[in-house]
């Protein structure tokens, strides 16, 4: 019975997986498997998984499908392309279908550089001495069940390293793009800045609607010192879909990194978005913005941690809820003994659109340095301003419009300071379809789909 074929993640299915042809990458499947078979799943009566509660999720899903490969991108089905946005404003472009990567390419200008850009698997073969100091050391296959599982049966993924001082000038994106009922997917992105290096970097994850299929991802940055990265992970699943993410970012000394987490799709999103500032004069920008209607179940958790003195930190999350939505934002800020002189805020904004949908924002603080120049948090959760929807019809704009323009309004703080005019667009558009109706947005009139 070939992988595609088994149902579950038992040894056979481990066994049977392509990729395994690599001695370490066994040898690390192997561990992660017998992780995770002696991981109990996480309890609702922990603190971390409180508002989450997975323990009836069924794991008989299918481990792997593979696809087959397309030798360029005029290959690739047109429905794949069109998933992945503007081709031509990218400086390389990977895309995982189902289980596997059927095609990567990358500029030649880049690559001539040093850039490596190509599957998990592949790096594992050609660039073993590039990916052996990095791969799980951000994100343990201990972490947790699901970590040790993704370790085990992680099939495709991306691997990105950018040289000493090289400077990659348009995005690299990522693609995952599932469409088997009853799938699991492991995404892998591994990215290794060396110092000086700049990058900008866009995943994203889509699907069709499906009855059911796992997403259990893994994200891994590095950035060396004075590197510069942007990072960017577009989370647009259809619904039956439950996505268990988590996104680590080891920081540099003076490095600088600038995250945004969108989350549109799926039935269950729970992700876990955690920057640690290691060296003196690292920064971390967090920026998220998410949407839930109909029952879906949106869990954020963040940790802001300052390890190196004159490291700095800010997160801005902010969310809308319709319907019968729930939304988590759980946040931590730490301030590590030894480091002086830290600058850290975080913020999380909801909005409620209807009287069913409930958020919590839960903000910590674990300041144990006694001498930070700033540490603090801000968080809200309320109904539309009715004062400005009164004051909007008041000059004729109908209840509906009104409360559209004032939706967009509360996004807007976090569309600033969105640098990527492209994804700064996507964004309006996919909220101006939640919200119904057309929205003008700054950039032309936006009809919903």
């Amino acid at each position: 019975m070939g992988p595609q074929t088994v149902t579950g993640f038992s040894k056979a299915a481990l066994e049977g997986l392509d990729g395994t042809r690599s001695l370490p990458l066994r040898a690390m499947r192997e561990v992660a498997f017998g992780q995770f078979e002696a991981m109990p799943m996480p309890s609702p009566g922990t603190e971390e998984w409180r508002y989450t509660d997975l323990r009836e999720l069924d794991l008989s899903f299918a481990p792997f499908a593979p696809e087959p490969a397309a030798p360029t991108l005029d290959e690739v089905k047109p429905d794949l392309l069109e998933a992945a946005g503007e081709v031509g404003q990218r400086a390389g472009l990977s895309i995982q279908h189902n289980s596997s990567v059927v095609v990567t390419h990358v500029d030649p200008p880049a690559a001539a550089r040093g850039v490596v850009f190509t599957s998990l698997e592949e790096a594992t073969e050609r660039h073993w001495h590039l990916i052996e100091p990095h791969l799980h050391r951000a994100v343990p296959t201990s972490r947790t069940r699901f970590t040790a599982l993704h370790g085990a049966f992680r099939a495709g993924g991306t691997f990105v390293h950018v040289p000493r001082n090289v400077q990659v000038e348009l995005p690299l994106q990522t693609l995952t793009y599932v469409d088997r009922e009853g799938l699991a997917v492991f995404p892998h992105t591994l990215i290794v800045l060396e110092e000086g290096a700049e990058l900008t970097f866009i995943d994203r994850y889509v699907s069709p609607d499906l009855d059911r299929v796992l997403s259990d991802a893994v994200v891994e940055l590095f950035l060396g010192p004075a590197s510069k990265l942007r990072y960017v992970s577009l989370q647009d699943w259809g619904s039956g879909v439950t996505h268990l993410s988590v996104q680590r970012a080891i920081v540099g000394r003076d490095a600088e990194l600038r995250s945004l987490a969108v989350s549109f799709g799926g039935s269950l999103s729970r992700t876990e978005v955690e920057s640690v500032l290691e060296g003196d004069g690292g920064s971390s920008e967090m920026l998220g913005v998410y949407f839930a209607g109909g029952d879906q179940h949106f869990d954020h958790r963040s940790i802001q941690d300052h390890i190196g003195s004159q490291t700095t930190s800010n997160l801005l999350y902010k969310g809308a809820l319709k319907d019968r939505s729930r939304t988590i934002y759980s946040g931590t800020v730490i301030i590590r003994k030894g480091a002086h002189k830290c600058d850290a805020y975080q913020t999380n904004r909801n909005v409620l659109l209807s009287e069913e949908a409930k958020a919590d924002s839960i903000p910590n603080l674990e300041i144990l340095s006694n001498d930070p120049v700033r540490c603090g948090h801000a968080a809200s959760v309320g109904p539309v301003d009715e004062d400005a929807l009164y004051y909007m019809q008041s000059r004729g704009i109908p209840y509906g419009e009104a409360e559209r323009l004032v939706v967009f309004g509360f996004f807007q703080e976090v569309l600033d300071r969105i640098t990527l005019p492209e994804i700064r667009s996507s964004l309006k558009a996919t909220i101006a379809s939640q919200l119904g109706g057309a929205v003008d947005t700054g950039e032309g009139p936006i009809d919903a789909v």
